[in-house]
C-alpha cells in the first residue's frame, strides 16, 4: 500500500513539473544569453507571433533590451508570458525608427520611465535638428518690421531642440559608433536603400542632411544602430533590420572593434534578394567576413534561412520567438 502511495505522489509531482506541448519551460535570461521576445516565427504556442523584432540579452551584468516590436500590447503579452521583468532593464538600444522595432517602448516606459535609451540620430524621432529658415531673397527680411522677423531679426540658422516621440524619456541620439561600456559598442550606420524624402526646389531646410541638386528628388539615408558585445571568441553582433546591408554592418563593426565576429543575431533583411544575390551574400558573410556563427531572425526571409542553414550547418543557431541562445 505504501509503494502505491509513493508512486501516486511521484506521478502527481511529475504531472505538475514536466512541460506539456503547450506549456514549455520559460527560458531564463543569464549572463551571455539572448532571448527573442518578438518575431513572426517560433515553436512556442503561448507566445503571440507578429512581424517585428525585439530581443533581450545580458552582458557584463547589464540587462539590455534591443528593439521593442510592432505592437505594445503584443510586446507586453510576450514579455509577461516569458516572465521578463522590464523594470530590471538597464539599457535599451533601438536599431532604427521603423514601427516594427520600437512601438513596445510605450509599455516599457510605463514600467521603467527613466531607463537609458540609445536611439539613432534621427531627426524624425527627436534628435536635434539643424535648421535653415533663411529662405529665398534673404535681404527681404530687413524690409519687414521686427515683429515679423524670425527671432526678432536674429540668426535664421539654428538647432531645433525638439521633444521627440518619447517625451521626457532618457534618450541619447547616437550619430557615430561609440563604446558605451567596456566591450559594449554601438555601431552606427546608414541605409542607402531606405530613408526619408526631400523634394523641395532649390534647397533643403536641413543643411547637410537633405541637400540635393536643383530639380532632383533625393531619398536620404536611414540611420541605424547595431550592438556589438566583445567576448573571448570574438564579437557578438545584434542587428535589427540591416537596412544598411548586414554585410556592411559586419564590416563596419570589424573596422570599429578591430575584432573578429563570432556571432551575428537578428534581422539580416535578405527578403528582397533572389537566390543568386542571397547565395553571394551568404558566401561573403561566411568566407570573406569570416563570421563563425549566425542566428537569423525577423526580416531575414525563408530563402535566406534555408541557405544560411545549409552553409553554416551546426553553426546555424535557431533563434525563433521565445528561444534562448548562449554566446
Amino acid at each position: 500500500m505504501k509503494k502505491i502511495s509513493v508512486f501516486i505522489i511521484v506521478m502527481c509531482f511529475l504531472a505538475f513539473t514536466m512541460p506539456t506541448n503547450n506549456i514549455p519551460f520559460k527560458p531564463v535570461l543569464t549572463e551571455g544569453s539572448i532571448i527573442n521576445l518578438y518575431d513572426a516565427f517560433g515553436k512556442d504556442t503561448l507566445l503571440t507571433k507578429d512581424f517585428g523584432f525585439s530581443c533581450i540579452t545580458k552582458y557584463q551584468g547589464k540587462t539590455i533590451l534591443f528593439d521593442a516590436g510592432s505592437n505594445a500590447d503584443i510586446f507586453k503579452r510576450n514579455v509577461t508570458t516569458l516572465g521578463i521583468d522590464l523594470k530590471s532593464i538597464d539599457l535599451v538600444i533601438i536599431s532604427h525608427g521603423h514601427f516594427d522595432h520600437l512601438n513596445g517602448l510605450d509599455y516599457l516606459l510605463a514600467l521603467n520611465p527613466n531607463v537609458k535609451i540609445y536611439f539613432p540620430y534621427d531627426i524624425f524621432w527627436g534628435a536635434p535638428v539643424p535648421f535653415d529658415a533663411t529662405g529665398q531673397e534673404p535681404s527681404v527680411k530687413d524690409s519687414l518690421p521686427k515683429h515679423m522677423q524670425y527671432f526678432d531679426g536674429g540668426s535664421t540658422k539654428f538647432f531645433i531642440k525638439q521633444s521627440g516621440r518619447f517625451w521626457k524619456a532618457n534618450i541619447e541620439f547616437v550619430k557615430t559608433s561609440k563604446e558605451i561600456l567596456p566591450g559594449l559598442n554601438l555601431i552606427a550606420t546608414s541605409s542607402a536603400f531606405m530613408g526619408y524624402f526631400s523634394c523641395y526646389p532649390n534647397k533643403s531646410f536641413v543643411e547637410g542632411q537633405f541637400d540635393h541638386p536643383k530639380d532632383e528628388c533625393k531619398q536620404t539615408s536611414l540611420p541605424e544602430l547595431s550592438l556589438s558585445m566583445h567576448t573571448p571568441k570574438g564579437d557578438v553582433l545584434i542587428v535589427g533590420c540591416s537596412h544598411t546591408g548586414v554585410e556592411n554592418i559586419i564590416a563596419e563593426t570589424q573596422k570599429t572593434t578591430k575584432a573578429p565576429t563570432d556571432l551575428v543575431y537578428g534581422g539580416f533583411h535578405l527578403l528582397p534578394f533572389d537566390r543568386k544575390q542571397t547565395t553571394d551574400l551568404v558566401s561573403k558573410i561566411k568566407n570573406e567576413l569570416q563570421v563563425k556563427r549566425v542566428a537569423p531572425a525577423h526580416c531575414t526571409g525563408h530563402l535566406a534561412f534555408q541557405l544560411l542553414q545549409k552553409e553554416y550547418a551546426s553553426n546555424y543557431l535557431y533563434a525563433g520567438l521565445g528561444e534562448k541562445i548562449n554566446f
